[in-house]
């Protein structure tokens, strides 16, 4: 007889551990392919950039060529380094506001005593005469006012002995005052200039009998830069202003050597006022004129927008420290001084659409800064007032000639800075680099 003994089936028992085991191997293939996924998508990533730059430095070889820039700077960085343009110690506003005003105080105290002179020396004449009458101040609103009118396209085909007949007579270099009335208001204007002559005095022809109905005491100055370089239209407004505090003195409206001008309007050469009752005399603040432009429809585009016509005191220039310098090319440089007016508290104020309506002639713009530079500057305006502006500003003054219609003051601020221009041509597009600008 055989024996056989049976062993109990032994039965397997799942642990905890052993579940996680379970899970793990059949998870693990879906979590290698996720990881190699990823892997092939960071590598695409940080390539991109790298694979685009090289491609922009084959397409603009010739351009860097020319240039030079050195391979160890950061001229190939994305990033636009904007303290590479600013001075790392600039000089105080308040100081520079304090020199200039010094300057222009010892200015107008020689004038003032020769004035005095010239006047006891007639006083043997005056005596012979009868008693001047005082002159009434002119009326508050203007007694001649036209309303909106339409443009007179006669302009572009007149000579400029036609336009200088006229606008009627004129002052030395493009000032006049009424002769009926003492003025309310003395008032400068500034027009940036480059190679736009018919532009320009087909401005003149239409706003000169515009400040005469006015009844503004008011004088013409016509910036230009020298060369044919980069134009910067922030630059040379500040280099006219200063010009104009520190050479023709300091005008008020009780006292010819005393005080400053009333204000100052920089006047965009290819703006044309529709309407007179778009009055340009001097307000309690920053006022932007140019509302209503027929480029736009007749509508302001956005809040802080002051470019085309803007009328500011000298007191609230200095208190945002002029225009920024460092805007080569066209456009930025207003937006700029919107975000200043706004840091230093200043409103802007406007007048009514109907009433500031201008017409802006058809021309070709200039070639405007690479978006990446103007949108670093726009967005640092804020916090860069202070060291970029009139206390930074390097110019020299070639000529002052004075014309029949305006004052022409020609002033060189320098050329765009080779690190900005290097970062233009890496930045620009195609298209945009072989486009022709003037």
């Amino acid at each position: 007889m055989v024996v056989v003994k049976v062993q109990r089936a032994r039965v397997f028992r799942h642990t905890s551990t052993a579940k996680i085991w379970a899970w793990i191997i059949k998870v693990l293939p879906f979590l290698l392919v996720l990881f190699v996924v990823c892997a092939m998508c960071f590598i695409a990533i940080t390539r991109a950039p790298a694979l685009q730059k090289r491609n922009s430095l084959k397409v603009n070889s010739l351009q860097l060529a020319k240039l030079k820039p050195n391979p160890g700077s950061s001229v190939l960085n994305n990033d636009f380094q904007l303290e590479r343009l600013l001075k790392l110690k600039p000089p105080s506003v308040n100081l520079f506001i304090t020199q200039l005003k010094n300057e222009a105080n010892r200015y107008c105290t020689g004038k003032l005593v020769e004035l005095q002179a010239n006047v006891e020396k007639s006083k043997v004449i005056s005596e012979r005469l009868e008693p001047c009458r005082p002159i009434p101040w002119c009326p508050k609103i203007p007694p001649v006012l036209y309303g909106a009118e339409k443009l007179d396209s006669s302009a572009v085909n007149m000579t400029e002995e036609e336009i200088v007949d006229a606008v009627g007579a004129m002052g030395v270099g493009g000032s006049w005052a009424p002769d009926d009335c003492k003025a309310r208001h003395s008032v400068c204007i500034i027009i940036p200039y480059r190679d736009r002559k018919d532009h320009l005095w087909t401005l003149l022809y239409r706003l000169i009998p515009v400040l005469k109905r006015q009844q503004l005491d008011f004088k013409i100055f016509v910036v230009e830069q020298v060369s044919n370089v980069t134009f910067n239209k922030g630059a040379i407004m500040n280099a006219a202003f200063l010009t104009i505090y520190r050479t023709f003195g300091l005008r008020g409206e009780d006292d010819w050597h005393k005080g400053l001008y009333g204000c100052y309007v920089f006047h965009d050469v290819d703006m044309l006022p529709e309407d007179d009752r778009n009055m340009y005399s001097c307000s309690e603040f920053p006022r932007h004129l140019s509302v209503a432009v027929n480029e736009f429809k007749y509508q302001l585009p956005y809040h802080n927008l002051v470019g085309g016509v803007f009328n500011i005191r000298p007191n609230h220039y200095f208190l945002v420290n002029g225009y920024s310098n460092l805007f080569w090319g066209w456009g930025g440089e207003d937006d700029d001084m919107g975000y200043r007016l706004e840091q230093v508290g200043l409103p802007i104020t406007r007048p009514p659409e109907h009433l500031g309506r201008y017409t802006m002639v058809k021309h070709v713009k200039r070639r405007p800064l690479a978006h990446a530079v103007r949108l670093k500057l726009v967005h640092t305006s804020q916090k860069r007032y202070k060291s970029d502006g009139l206390n930074t500003l390097k110019y020299e003054v070639f000529r002052v000639d004075s014309e029949k219609l305006y004052t022409r003051i020609l002033v060189d601020v320098g050329d765009m800075p080779d690190y900005v221009r290097s970062f233009e041509i890496v930045k620009r597009p195609v298209t945009t680099q072989n486009k022709k600008w003037k």
